[in-house]
């Protein structure tokens, strides 16, 4: 076992002692911090004015973190604090990386808002169709919990995202009809239309369904897309538009099944006149290796559908560091390679089989030419420990922080390592 003392800049060491408890972290931090608010005024008072307009606040709220444009918003605020309030960067950019914590607290705490609504209603002469309304409501809400709970969604991904998608879209219109038809009842069923632009619970109904449709109405569908395989594992694909350092692509050949990719390189196309993004898609699962074999058959999607806004990831805290260590399994290395140019900043530890042959010559020639590269051949050298590989290079490199783009498994591993030694570690998670 490599042993090493990192050196880690004095005024870093306090703020990652907290999260050196690694059961815990700003998604529970998050969770803490929303129920503790709903309780509190729980416990005060809850009428069925207060009901309603708290099940409203708390789905806006779940609602508008996930919003591409918020999310961009939240993570150039976070970047840029970083520069003002150094002591607590790690705090600053893993609250944002950890933003799912606010979703599925506002979620959860907007259902349970909702049933103490469902009480009043029941106990009020409004019943009938409100009431039946209201009650497939709540059991679509409930359905939408349960299933995004983590061991559901490990085991049944792509059974979760079509129920969150579809589900949602469902409980979206019915609540437009419920708080509809429920104000005309409380209103003795006359209609004032300023109301609709007045009253706080129509406007937080404006903002849950503008933000959940804005990302589908501006998908843009390519067919001048560029699709080829620099290797019998791994597609490259050029598509028309523009984005920034980490962030990340979702793309469809169907517009049903959606998958996310890192912004792997960007480039101008004289000949087109516009801007293009690389997308590099390794294969990982059974939409990207049939994906990759259609390609190689010959066989290319007639259609590209592909979200506009383009929303960061992890990766784009990097921002906030003047140096750090990228640890990259496999395919893994795409959102590497947009850092490529910052060559004083960044340390690059790929690990893969036969990196050559596996990736291409094509990402073979942007990477080897890096200054602070170390290249991990498996098929040669083995598995290696990751963990002990990565703190050896934060130490060489006398790195700030460290951002792991693999496994679910490696990145918990490296993480909980680096945190070990005081060192500001980030990693892709279903929390974030």
């Amino acid at each position: 076992m490599i042993r090493a003392s990192l050196y880690i800049p004095q005024k870093f060491k306090a703020q990652v002692r907290f999260f050196a408890n690694k059961s815990f972290n700003m998604h529970h931090f998050w969770w803490i911090v929303i129920s503790s608010v709903n309780i509190l005024v729980l416990c005060s008072v809850h009428n069925k004015i207060l009901n309603a307009t708290l099940t409203m606040g708390n789905l806006c709220l779940a609602v508008l973190v996930r919003n591409e444009v918020i999310l961009h918003f939240l993570y150039n605020f976070a970047v840029e604090s970083s520069k003002v309030f150094e002591k607590t960067k790690y705090y600053i950019n893993t609250s944002v990386h950890y933003i799912g914590g606010v979703h599925a607290s506002a979620a959860t705490w907007s259902f349970i808002w909702l049933c103490l609504d469902y009480d009043q209603q029941f106990k009020s002469s409004n019943k009938g169709i409100l009431l039946t309304t209201a009650s497939v409501l709540i059991i679509l809400m409930l359905v939408m919990i349960l299933t995004a709970i983590p061991l559901f969604r490990e085991y049944f991904h792509n059974s979760f995202e079509k129920i969150h998608r579809y589900v949602g879209w469902s409980c979206l219109a019915i609540l437009n009809f419920y708080l509809v038809l429920s104000w005309f009842i409380s209103n003795n069923q006359r209609i004032s239309v300023s109301d609709f632009f007045t009253d706080p619970i129509f406007l937080m109904l404006w903002l849950i369904t503008g933000s959940i449709i804005l990302p589908w109405v501006t998908v843009q569908r390519f067919d001048n897309f560029i699709i080829c395989c620099s290797s019998p594992k791994v597609a490259i694909l050029t598509i028309p538009g523009e984005a920034n350092l980490g962030t990340f692509a979702r793309i469809s050949t169907d517009f049903i099944e959606w998958h996310s990719f890192s912004v792997a390189g960007t480039s101008f196309n004289p000949q087109t006149g516009q801007s293009q993004i690389q997308l590099i898609i390794g294969s990982a699962g059974d939409w990207t290796r049939n994906l990759i074999e259609k390609v190689q058959a010959g066989s290319f999607p007639k259609y590209l559908w592909v979200r506009r806004v383009k929303p960061p990831g992890f990766m784009f805290s990097i921002n906030a560091y003047s140096r750090v260590v990228v640890v990259a399994t496999g395919a893994g290395i795409a959102p590497v390679l947009l850092y490529l140019e910052k060559t004083d900043k960044v340390y690059i530890l790929w690990i893969g089989n036969n990196h050559q042959t596996t990736y291409g010559k094509k990402i073979w020639s942007l990477i080897s030419k890096h200054p602070h590269l170390k290249i991990y051949d498996t098929g040669v050298l083995g598995r290696p420990n990751v963990s002990d590989l990565t703190i050896q290079a934060a130490k060489e490199f006398r790195a700030q922080a460290v951002f792991c783009v693999s496994n679910r498994a490696i990145t918990k591993s490296v993480v909980s390592a680096c945190l070990d030694k005081k060192i500001h570690a980030y990693g892709a998670s279903w929390d974030s």
